[in-house]
């Protein structure tokens, strides 16, 4: 069975499940399927400062 997007949500995923909406076993199948795109990933720096460093508040 194909899901729609946003049943697979993983912020909605659970609650679909448990509701039957979508089945587990279905679903870790889809997943594991999946490419792994690890190698395509870009490591990205920032300027910013942790804010729990430095000055108080």
């Amino acid at each position: 069975m194909a899901y729609e997007e946003f049943m697979i949500d993983k912020r909605v995923v659970k609650r679909n499940i448990a509701s039957g909406v979508v089945d587990a076993k279905e679903l870790a199948k889809l997943t594991a399927a999946l490419p792994d795109r690890a190698a395509n990933a870009e490591t990205i720096g920032s300027d910013l400062e942790d804010e729990d460093e430095g000055g108080e508040d």
